[in-house]
């Protein structure tokens, strides 16, 4: 009885990490996974504000089952060990599958045993067949009276670029997640610079608020424009009146309003309450109260700089628009624009340039191939 010899397990792993079936595996959890995050509500980490929204949306849309849902991790998908976990794994499999790569191109240099039975070619003499393949862009290496045709170095280059670019593409997108950053609702009115949390940099809206402009290596983009006013009050004798937004808020000449909702003031010193209110056409819809007892005093539109008198105060508001922007750095945008590049060349290139090695050689009866053999190359059988 013939014993069989104990298969290597490591030689099997290879053949596993390597092979394309596990990181299409891998591929499907990492889509599901982002699949469920365009559809359920991701928790923002950091923000109490914005956690305090997601919260409330959060339970408004599940009810009872957003508990359930979020011990589960479902609210927090890119972030749990699972997800990273698929992710450690297809960066390994990527890495063996590039040194795999790699150590193909290296070997492609020399001939190699031929492999497959071998079958007769279609009624065409061997050095025609050559020529042919070789003005087909194949590269024919010979040892007479063998010859080996194939398509190195381009056939195992592709598959070594699409590798790098899958690597380098999860490397930026790495290193965006550890050092980058976003800040999302920030407002800001015409003529200002806004300094970033944690003083991460700046950002300005022109005077005329049609440009932003920002510290080096910040990428903003505009998710709103609306109306905005720069308020100033005055006594008959030209005295500046102090304003305030809140009780506890320090009195100022000159306040600056956003005018993305409702914005009230008060001006303590002749009990006036003043309320804007932006409307659909872009203007502002001005209200004033005498306060007590809270009786209306003044109503009227404004668009552009307006002057208004009310009881011998004249109030004052000037245009500024604003712009709520979101700001984000990217530190890894360069490293996963190349990764994205190299692994659409390296994908093209596989589908219209695949790799095929197959041996010809003259006989008797005639030229014959093994290996993979172009259809148009061999005889059909009668």
């Amino acid at each position: 009885m013939i014993s069989q010899a104990p298969r290597d397990p490591w030689r099997i792993i290879w053949r596993v990490v390597t092979g394309d079936g596990l990181p299409v595996i891998l591929l499907l959890g990492l889509a599901a996974g982002l699949t469920l995050t365009a559809w359920l509500p991701q928790m923002p980490p950091g923000d109490p504000i914005a956690y305090a929204q997601w919260l409330s949306g959060a339970q408004a849309r599940f009810g009872e089952a957003a508990a359930t849902m979020r011990a589960l991790g479902l609210f927090t998908i890119t972030r749990s060990l699972a997800f990273r976990a698929l992710l450690a794994l297809l960066s390994g499999c990527l890495l063996l599958r590039l040194i795999e790569s790699g150590e193909r191109l290296r070997q492609g240099r020399k001939m190699f045993k031929p492999a497959g039975d071998w079958r007769a070619l279609a009624d065409a003499s061997l050095a025609d067949v050559l020529d042919d393949l070789q003005s087909r862009r194949y590269r024919v290496l010979s040892a007479p009276p063998l010859f080996q045709v194939d398509r190195w170095p381009w056939a195992e280059l592709f598959p070594l670029l699409a590798h790098s670019g899958a690597l380098l593409l999860l490397l930026g997108l790495l290193i965006t997640h550890l050092w980058g950053w976003r800040v999302e609702g920030l407002i800001v009115q015409s003529g200002e610079r806004v300094t970033l949390p944690d003083a991460a940099g700046w950002v300005a809206l022109s005077k005329d608020a049609s440009r932003v402009t920002h510290s080096p290596g910040i990428v903003t983009y505009v998710e709103q424009r609306g109306p905005g006013a720069q308020v100033s009050a005055a006594d008959a004798d030209g005295h500046p009146l102090s304003l305030q937004q809140a009780f506890e808020a320090d009195p100022v000449t000159q306040l600056k309003l956003a005018l993305a909702e409702d914005q009230y003031l008060a001006i303590p010193e002749v009990q006036l309450i003043v309320r804007l209110a932006p409307q659909s056409d872009s203007s502002v819809l001005v209200q004033v109260y005498r306060s007590p007892p809270g009786r209306l005093a003044v109503e009227t539109v404004m668009e552009g700089d307006t002057e208004l008198i009310v009881d011998d105060v004249t109030l004052e508001s000037i245009a500024a628009p604003y712009a709520q922007l979101t700001a984000t750095f990217n530190p890894g945008l360069w490293p996963t624009a190349t990764g994205l590049v190299f692994l659409m060349v390296g994908l093209l290139g596989s589908v219209v340039w695949p790799a095929r090695r197959f041996w010809l050689r003259e006989e008797a009866g005639g030229a014959r191939g093994a290996g993979n053999l172009p259809s148009a190359l061999v005889r059909e059988e009668g």
